[in-house]
């Protein structure tokens, strides 16, 4: 169980971890997607070894905003 003391430590950590993020150029995202999705994205961390789903999910921006024209026409009609 955990302790009040507990609890408050790992909020000031969540905070500092969120202000870290915010410092280095990035926003929080949250939404309800299909499990479809986090099966692919689960499916892309572990071929390309990302850490986490939204490193998953920021190569998928990426390719997608910065690909240019191309890239997004196959994304689309994929």
């Amino acid at each position: 169980m955990k302790t009040a003391h507990d609890l408050a430590y790992q909020a000031e950590y969540q905070k500092r971890l969120r202000a870290a993020a915010r410092a280095a150029g990035k926003t929080q995202l949250n939404g309800m997607v299909g499990k479809r999705f986090v099966e692919l994205l689960d499916a892309m961390k572990a071929e390309r070894g990302f850490a986490n789903r939204m490193e998953a999910l920021e190569h998928v921006f990426e390719v997608y905003f910065d690909g240019g024209d191309e890239e997004r026409k196959h994304a689309v009609s994929a």
